[in-house]
């Protein structure tokens, strides 16, 4: 009977023998798709980690550019907007050097004015500082109708046309104004360029 617990010994221990190498074939396949799957997961890990570093790099790239055109942008218009001060002071120097021209050349002005904006009829209110000098020049420009208003205009040079349905502004303030819209670029280019 010894020999059939030696078989059955030997049996068993055949049965456990398989049973471990089986297991131990099981272990190693496991652990080698684990390995598999861990190096797929390091790959995807590293391909969404570059995509993340791609992205990131991007929007700070998109972050920077938008700052630098906003800086851009700033500075040309806080350029633009000294380059305007300094066009405003120009005008202006002009409209006061206007103003304080003397009466002779504040008439020769009027005269110019009245000569090519007057068409007949039309009441005349002057500035306080003209009127004597557009009395003078009424009967010498050839127009005809023409009235002087007793009340005096409310600015500095020059005059207001009034027709019949509509008024002109020949004011020495309204003359610089058209002057500036037609020559401001001018100015600019001669000042800036």
């Amino acid at each position: 009977m010894e020999m059939n617990k030696t078989g059955t010994n030997k049996l068993a221990e055949r049965i456990i023998a398989d049973a471990n190498a089986l297991a131990e074939q099981t272990l190693t396949e496991a652990n080698a798709g684990a390995m598999e799957i861990a190096a797929e997961n390091v790959q995807k890990q590293n391909a969404v980690r570059a995509d993340f570093q791609q992205k990131r790099e991007a929007a700070v790239q998109s972050v920077l550019d938008g700052c630098k055109t906003r800086a851009a942008i700033d500075g040309k218009k806080a350029a633009l907007q000294k380059k305007r001060a300094v066009i405003d002071a120009v005008f202006e120097e002009a409209y006061r050097a206007l103003c304080a021209l003397n009466a002779d050349a504040r008439g020769a002005i009027c005269k110019r004015l009245l000569t090519s904006e007057a068409e007949g009829g039309e009441t005349i209110v002057p500035a306080a500082a003209d009127r004597r000098q557009i009395t003078a020049i009424l009967p010498t420009i050839g127009k005809t109708e023409l009235k002087l208003s007793e009340q005096d205009a409310a600015f500095d040079g020059g005059f207001l046309l009034i027709g019949r349905g509509y008024e002109k502004d020949c004011s020495f303030r309204a003359v610089l104004s058209q002057l500036r819209d037609e020559e401001e670029t001018a100015v600019a280019n001669l000042l800036f360029n």
